[in-house]
């Protein structure tokens, strides 16, 4: 056998020289090290991604907040740099960035001119060593600024016990000097004044000491025919009028005679007025209250109603568009109700879900009743119990929060008290959030006190609570979580009738006065708190009086479109 072959044979049978073990080792490791590399790098990829498509849908949600912020008013998106916050669903700026995770968003606006502001959100977060970022620009116009006027004026009209209903408009700065609308039939005991959204237009309503019913239309210059469109009652107020917010068209319902237990309605078109069209109702009396107010939703023309009837009933149902519903219930919904001649119930709808909420005071005295509306289903009635109320609930309001489903529910009850209640929009708060505001109102016989919430942007969630105490008016301010400490409005006297109104668009709040005929000065004023401000105005009179002695009934009204 050859040697050499035997060489070759010997050495395969030896195995691998260590040289060549070393050699295959060291590229497996370069291997392994080159795949676990490729693992790691490969996770670490991935979770950069996830966390890029985060940020960015976080600085589009931003993007889009800030959108929901100017479709409520342009006046709200202010320059800076902010967070965001949301509450009762709502969007609101606050603080200067917001934190959601491992992630800081920051929103900063900046101007345009004077229709335009620049929007740009910035989302950063870790990586490592470093901090990543993702941004997204935009521009919003005040889109209603670059229309024609379209909208109804900033506008307030009031009684001075006669026959002639007075009314001054706002131009941003002041009030215009005081004119006269038509004149009409008896001293003017209720004013009910709205402003269209969609017309340069505002609508009056009156009812006299004769019990007469009237309208008038505001065109943009003057006021057309004056229509007398009913009677009712002398005492209360059986009509109210409201505005389909889709459509623009506005629904006014009324009493159409003396004692009647049923009511009518005429709809205005912004041309014609519609003639009466009378609803059966299950009443047991002659109607006495009623209220009106549109639902918020933009594709709705849907309005609710609720009445208080000569017998302590109560009973609601929606205008749909075309008809009215009675929401599936035919009966009364209440026969023991807490008054029948005073303002004992109040509807307002949930600005983001358009669910109606109708409340009434009960005959016991720390008893209230609601209902919801949510379009398709309406509740049972449903107690709320203010232990600290000191008498039946005579005269009650629902003020609602812009683009939320926040309510506040005020009651005046026979014993002087004032109480307030929040609702979220699934449940109220307690006496724990809400201590009784005053024991001593100024009378018992006219409704003393307003509520309203704020629209100015600098100040999100917050409203406002006035009420005559005897003496004076006090005012308190809820900053969002509880009610501050109530504080002398400058000037104020003894008063018995305040509407409180805020302006969508630059955030004002007005509050329209009626002094009681016991007071010093007995005049009809004014004040204002510019939007987003802290300071009240000086007293502005609008007449010199003198006053009505009590009841002073309803004879103001502010309308904003």
């Amino acid at each position: 056998m050859p040697k050499a072959w035997f060489r070759i044979k010997s050495r395969s049978k030896a195995g691998f020289s260590p040289v060549e073990v070393l050699l295959a080792a060291t590229i497996f490791g370069f291997l392994a090290t080159a795949l676990i590399g490729a693992i790691i790098y490969g996770r670490s990829s991935t979770a950069d991604a996830g966390e890029r498509v985060r940020a960015q849908l976080l600085a589009d949600e931003g993007v889009e907040a800030v959108r929901n912020i100017r479709d409520a008013a342009f006046a709200n998106v202010t320059v800076g740099t902010y967070g965001l916050v949301q509450s009762g669903g709502a969007w609101t700026l606050s603080g200067s960035s917001d934190v959601t995770g491992i992630f800081t968003r920051q929103v900063a606006i900046a101007t345009v001119d004077a229709s335009r502001k620049s929007v740009t959100v910035t989302v950063t977060w870790p990586q490592g060593a470093a901090t990543a970022s993702t941004t997204v620009s935009s521009q919003l116009t005040n889109w209603l600024a670059s229309l024609p006027v379209t909208t109804g004026p900033i506008m307030m009209a009031y009684s001075k016990t006669t026959t002639t209903p007075f009314y001054r408009t706002w131009d941003g700065t002041t009030w215009s000097a005081e004119a006269s609308a038509q004149a009409v039939v008896g001293n003017i005991n209720y004013v009910v004044l709205k402003s269209s959204k969609t017309r340069n237009e505002a609508i009056l309503g009156v009812q006299t000491s004769t019990g007469a019913i009237y309208v008038q239309i505001w065109n943009g210059t003057a006021w057309g025919t004056l229509t007398q469109v009913g009677t009712g009652p002398t005492t209360t107020r059986s009509f109210d009028i409201a505005y389909e917010q889709n459509s623009g068209r506005a629904i006014i319902a009324y009493t159409p005679s003396s004692g009647s237990t049923n009511f009518a309605y005429r709809t205005w078109d912004g041309t014609t007025l519609s003639a009466g069209t009378t609803i059966t109702m299950p009443n047991r009396g002659a109607v006495n209250w009623m209220e009106l107010r549109q639902n918020p939703l933009s594709t709705s023309n849907e309005v609710a109603m609720i009445m208080l009837d000569a017998k302590t009933a109560v009973y609601g149902m929606v205008w749909t568009g075309s008809a009215w519903s009675n929401m599936g219930d035919t009966k009364i919904w209440d026969t023991t109700a807490a008054t029948a001649t005073q303002k004992t119930i109040a509807v307002n709808y949930e600005q983001t879900s358009g669910k109606a909420m109708f409340m009434w005071g009960d005959s016991v005295a720390t008893n209230n009743n609601y209902r919801t509306w949510d379009g398709t289903t309406l509740s049972a009635n449903t107690l709320l119990t203010i232990s600290t109320e000191g008498g039946i609930s005579e005269w009650v309001d629902i003020a609602a929060r812009p683009n939320s489903n926040e309510l506040f529910f005020g009651v005046q009850d026979a014993g002087a008290g004032l109480n307030t209640r929040k609702w979220s929009g699934s449940a109220w708060d307690t006496a724990t959030q809400e201590p009784e505001h005053s024991t001593k109102v100024e009378n018992t016989t006219s409704k003393t006190f307003d509520i309203v919430w704020e629209t100015a942007s600098a100040n999100p969630g917050k409203a406002w609570l006035m009420w005559g105490d005897g003496a004076t008016i006090t005012k308190k301010q809820w900053s969002g979580t509880a009610w501050g400490t109530g504080s002398i409005l400058t000037s104020s006297d003894d008063t018995s009738f305040i509407k409180l109104r805020a302006d969508p668009v630059s955030g004002t709040v007005f509050a329209g006065i009626y002094e009681d005929a016991t007071s010093a000065t007995k005049n009809i004023w004014e004040s204002r708190l510019t939007g987003g401000g802290t300071t009240w105005s000086a007293k502005n009179t609008i007449w010199a009086g003198p006053t009505s002695a009590t009841p002073v009934f309803f004879r103001i009204d502010i309308a904003t479109p």
